[in-house]
């Protein structure tokens, strides 16, 4: 009597198929993670990515799920984009806060975006902006209120970091 055994392999690799020439995580770790409930039928969680791209770039990717299925992922921009940028997320009140730290020498920068739960999205409602000159002592503090609020699925992180 023969016995035939049947080694099956399984082999994955980490690709994703992005459109054009968008920065896609290939392998990502979870930096931080956030759950957000607002009702008993609505839950979010915000989760920072990093990981590194197909052209081996480091990358920071913000995942924003409701319900257990993605609305939207936010690519961050790099350190080549914006100097010595860090970000973090945390938990505020009914949302979140994103925070981004950045710059050099004699500029440094700290961004807080606040987003919060309305009508079942996540909506940036108000930014502060730190402007702080370590040689000089100089530091200034700007806050903007948001009006209309921008829901989370057309935030764009670098025009807020480029313009505030």
């Amino acid at each position: 009597m023969k016995y035939i055994i049947t080694l099956a392999m399984l082999i994955t690799f980490p690709f994703q198929i992005g459109k054009g020439n968008k920065s896609v995580l290939q392998t990502y770790d979870i930096k931080s993670s956030i759950v957000i409930r607002i009702q008993e039928k609505v839950c979010f969680v915000v989760q920072l990515l990093n990981g590194f791209t197909e052209k081996g770039i480091y990358s920071e990717t913000l995942s924003i799920k409701k319900n257990k299925q993605e609305i939207t992922r936010i690519n961050l921009p790099s350190s080549e984009e914006i100097k010595n940028i860090n970000v973090n997320i945390r938990k505020y009140r009914t949302g979140f806060i994103l925070e981004a730290f950045y710059g050099g020498g004699n500029n440094l920068y700290n961004r807080r975006f606040y987003f919060k739960c309305a009508k079942s999205s996540l909506y940036l409602y108000k930014i502060v902006g730190k402007h702080i000159a370590p040689n000089s002592n100089k530091k200034i503090v700007e806050i903007k209120n948001i009006q209309p609020r921008i829901d989370i699925k057309d935030f764009k992180i670098l025009y807020y970091l480029e313009n505030t």
